[in-house]
């Protein structure tokens, strides 16, 4: 286990809080550390027909529009991730699940940070309309799982949590 030497916030924002302090490692050495707290969030992969339902968007960090899969963060002390999916799912391509599945729940970066995704497939989906919050900027694209194959073997997804989704629906669809 981890011990804090010490430990105090230097920036806390709208998402994240970076802190820094030192950690005792395991040899006895106090060594600096900095790591960034994150809520995390929740990702779904919403299967329609023989397609998935996915976003475009533009993503700042990166300077890029990157092709998605619907997600988002989760507020400290959320304890409903599949009621979060459910969310997103109506706000950012206005679907309902009939079924949510869990099939991945990982650290984003565990190196530094402590944001954690938890990954579903969506199915039985029902239309209930969009209602995308005003910050975001989406573009509803609909890919035939042979397109999403063959882009995933291209490597032309760039989002981990779109990369393990699809792999995840992939390996389900393969098994089922």
């Amino acid at each position: 286990m981890v011990e804090w030497v010490d430990k105090k916030t230097v920036f806390e924002g709208s998402i994240l809080t970076v802190k820094t302090g030192r950690v005792l490692t395991a040899g006895g050495e106090s060594v600096a550390y900095d790591i960034v707290e994150h809520a995390g969030g929740v990702a779904v992969v919403p299967l329609l027909d023989d397609s998935v339902l996915l976003v475009r968007q533009p993503r700042v960090a990166v300077e890029q529009d990157l092709l998605e899969i619907p997600a988002g963060k989760l507020e400290r002390g959320d304890d409903d991730p599949a009621g979060r999916a459910q969310a997103e799912l109506g706000e950012e391509i206005g679907y309902r699940a009939g079924r949510l599945e869990l099939v991945a729940d990982f650290f984003v970066s565990p190196g530094f940070s402590t944001e954690r995704i938890v990954v579903f497939l969506a199915f039985d989906l029902e239309h209930v309309g969009a209602h995308p919050e005003s910050t975001e900027d989406l573009q509803l694209v609909r890919l035939p799982l042979a397109e999403v194959r063959r882009m995933l073997d291209a490597r032309e997804f760039r989002d981990s949590k779109t990369i393990i989704g699809l792999r995840e629906l992939l390996a389900h669809l393969d098994h089922s």
